[in-house]
C-alpha cells in the first residue's frame, strides 16, 4: 500500500510549492508538483492542505549523554524527541564518560546506536594529544568527524601542544569540528578575577563572556583556520559565539568550501 501525503506545501531544493509526496516501502518514489494529484482507492492518504512538508533535518551537533550520563538523556529518549521534532539524522559528540577517545570506545558507541535510535546516527571521534596517530583507521563512510577541542571545556580532550595539533590538522582524513577558545587568555582573565574578588573561584554569570571573551574565541578560531588554510583540512568550527570571528570566514558556494561554521 502506498502512502500519499497529499497538497502540502513542499520546501525543497530552495524551492517551495504545492505538491504531493508518494510514499512506497518506506522510501519515497514520486514528488508531484501540483494540487491536481488524485490517489488510487487503496492508498493511504494523509491530507495535507495548508501545512508545510519539510526534508529530514541533519543535525549535526548532538550530546545524547550516552554511555555514562544518562541520569541526563540516552541515545533512546534524544533519538525518539529528534524524530518528533522532524530530525531524521544526528551526528553526536564524544565527550561523554568514559569519553570517546579509542576505536573500542567509538565502536560501542555505534553498537549502542544500532540498539537504541530511532533515527539516522553517527558520531564524532575525540582528539587528545596522544591518540592522533589513530585518526588514519577512521572509517569515512562510518564516523562523521573528528572533534577537537582547542579550548578547555569538559573532560580531559584539550589538544594544546602545537605538535599535536599540526599533525592531527595534517592527517585526519574526516572533517575537523574545533571548539576554539584560546585557554591562556581564559586562564589570565580568571586570574584578574580572583585577584577582584579575593581569591575565590565562581564568580557572577554576568562575567562569563568576559572570561571566555571575544579575545580568547578569536585567537582560537584564528589559529584553527590558518592551519586550515595551511594543511587543506576540512574545519567545520562549532558554535561561534562572537561577531568578530566572522572576519575570518568567506562568502561563496557551500560546495566549494573547505571551511566553514556553525552558531547554535
Amino acid at each position: 500500500m502506498r502512502t500519499i501525503i497529499n497538497n502540502a506545501t513542499i520546501v525543497n531544493e530552495g524551492r517551495e510549492f504545492v505538491g504531493s509526496v508518494v510514499v512506497e516501502d518506506k522510501f519515497i518514489s514520486e514528488i508531484i508538483e501540483g494540487g491536481d494529484f488524485t490517489p488510487m482507492a487503496n492508498d493511504n492518504v494523509i491530507d495535507a492542505t495548508g501545512l508545510y512538508l519539510f526534508p529530514g533535518v541533519i543535525d549535526d551537533h548532538v550530546h545524547f549523554r550516552e554511555p555514562g550520563l544518562t541520569h541526563k538523556a540516552d541515545i533512546a529518549t534524544e533519538s525518539r524527541t529528534a524524530a518528533a521534532g522532524g530530525v531524521t539524522s544526528y551526528m553526536e559528540m564524544p565527550n561523554t564518560v568514559p569519553q570517546t577517545t579509542t576505536l573500542e570506545l567509538l565502536d560501542e558507541k555505534f553498537r549502542l546506536g544500532a540498539e537504541k535510535s530511532r533515527v539516522n546516527y553517527s558520531f564524532f571521534f575525540g582528539a587528545t594529544n596522544d591518540n592522533v596517530d589513530l585518526l588514519p583507521q577512521l572509517d569515512k563512510e562510518r564516523v562523521c568527524g573528528v572533534k577537537v577541542f582547542m579550548g578547555s571545556s569538559t573532560g580531559n580532550m584539550l589538544v594544546d601542544r602545537a605538535d599535536a595539533l599540526h599533525h592531527l590538522f595534517e592527517t585526519s582524513p574526516l572533517l575537523i569540528m574545533a571548539h576554539c577558545e584560546d585557554t591562556s587568555i581564559i586562564n589570565e582573565n580568571i586570574a584578574n578575577f580572583k585577584k577582584k574578588y579575593k581569591g575565590q573561584n565562581d564568580f557572577p554569570v554576568r562575567y562569563h563572556s568576559r572570561i571566555r571573551s571575544t579575545e580568547a574565541c578569536y585567537a582560537s578560531t584564528a589559529l584553527a583556520v590558518r592551519m586550515a588554510e595551511e594543511t587543506g583540512a576540512r574545519l567545520h568550527v562549532a558554535h561561534l559565539s562572537t561577531a568578530k570571528e566572522l572576519e575570518l570566514f568567506k562568502s561563496g558556494p557551500l560546495e566549494q568550501k573547505r571551511i566553514t561554521a556553525e552558531a547554535c
